[in-house]
């Protein structure tokens, strides 16, 4: 039997906050990612203040989620199939699931935006270094999308380390033959590729395949590469 489902915008917030702070606070200080992050904004030349601000603020907003989108699932089902095989009877009840569409502030927000001033900032006066860049976007988004699997009711599953090999790759490409910034490329191409690949590239494969859940658009995989 068929599932009918659609698609409508919704607009909220929620809020996902860590179970035990100790461990949570204890993963700010030793998570290599705020070491990496903090490194390329202060060297870029952003004040330090700032761009501990932002460092700090992507991780604590991690937990903090806008809802996007909410898919209504129609799912026909018989709860008397068993009943039937003795006593037939047109009996179909439609049940009702929902999904939601978050976007996650810290890890898809911030990221996009620090990477879209880094962008225009360093990468876009060059135009061999831009075309690169875009080069390196669509083919790592591409492998990265090609070697996503959606688990039902969990999530995608990438191979973590694939977004850190990819960028590593593209970026010593791009700064050996052209002088491309290191820092503004392999973050910007880290954190771009990986949002487009895992999670923008499979959003119809989501609302196929994951009803009943949340559904956060984050840069998942490339944050847990660096933590």
């Amino acid at each position: 039997m068929a599932v009918k489902y659609d698609v409508r915008p919704r607009l909220g917030i929620r809020f996902s906050l860590p179970v035990n702070i100790i461990i949570f606070i204890g993963f700010l200080v030793i998570s290599p990612l705020l070491l990496f992050l903090f490194l390329v904004l202060v060297t870029i030349g952003i004040q330090p203040l700032l761009a501990l601000t932002l460092t700090l603020g992507s991780l604590l907003a991690s937990y903090i989620n806008v809802v996007v989108a909410e898919v209504t699932y129609y799912v026909p089902f018989n709860p008397f199939m068993d009943l039937m095989k003795l006593f037939p009877m047109p009996i179909i009840i439609q049940r009702v699931d929902k999904l939601f569409l978050e976007v996650n502030i810290g890890g898809a927000v911030i990221p996009t935006i620090i990477s879209i001033y880094l962008i225009s900032e360093y990468l876009i006066h060059n135009v061999l270094i831009l075309i690169s860049f875009i080069v390196s976007l669509i083919a790592s988004s591409l492998i990265i999308w090609q070697s996503a699997r959606l688990i039902p009711s969990i999530g995608i599953a990438l191979p973590t380390a694939l977004p850190v090999l990819l960028t590593l790759m593209f970026t010593l490409i791009s700064t050996a033959v052209l002088h491309a910034n290191p820092l503004a490329f392999s973050y910007s191409l880290g954190s771009l590729s990986t949002l487009l690949g895992a999670d923008i590239l499979n959003i119809k494969k989501v609302i196929r395949l994951m009803r009943g859940v949340m559904y956060q658009l984050e840069v998942r995989a490339f944050l847990t590469a660096y933590t």
